[in-house]
């Protein structure tokens, strides 16, 4: 764990809590896989759809998909789960964590046994259930669980 300068509390290094495989199957759920799939086949139709009536060389509606696919991949890879604590959980620390999560333009979405549950300020269309940030009180430190792009900027802000 590194302490911040001049900081009553230390943050741990970012970390991987689920298994292996799961990151190598790059989908969290089954509904991220499914907003992927009709994100990609609905800008597949219509890019396809404007080349051809435009009178444009057109390509192969399944090479446009391929590449869009792999484009889409990106935000996909973004909300990969990591997670990081901070210890002790004192006032001091827990103030300074949820400013640098409202900083984040996140907001508090409810509390799910002893964890306060974070999402983006986004319409439900525009977000997925893996971009949520949850913190819980476990023993005397925080366990900060979410995306791993998202916290690795609000671990750095802690630090």
């Amino acid at each position: 764990m590194s302490t911040p300068q001049n900081s009553p509390f230390s943050v741990s290094p970012l970390s991987y809590p689920l298994p292996t495989w799961r990151y190598w199957a790059l989908f969290q759920s089954a509904a991220q896989l499914q907003s992927f799939v009709l994100i990609v086949a609905a800008c597949t139709l219509v890019i396809h759809t404007l080349a051809l009536t435009s009178g444009a060389r057109v390509m192969p509606p399944w090479y446009l998909a391929a590449l869009l696919a792999v484009g889409a991949l990106v935000p996909v890879a973004m909300v990969m789960r990591a997670r990081f604590t901070v210890a002790p959980a004192s006032e001091a620390a827990v103030r300074r964590l949820v400013t640098e999560v409202e900083v984040a333009r996140l907001v508090e979405d409810g509390v799910v046994g002893n964890a306060v549950m974070y999402r983006q300020n986004l319409p439900r269309i525009l977000r997925w259930r893996e971009g949520s940030i949850s913190v819980a009180r476990e023993g005397d430190g925080l366990i900060v669980t979410g995306p791993v792009l998202k916290l690795r900027s609000i671990r750095r802000q802690l630090l």
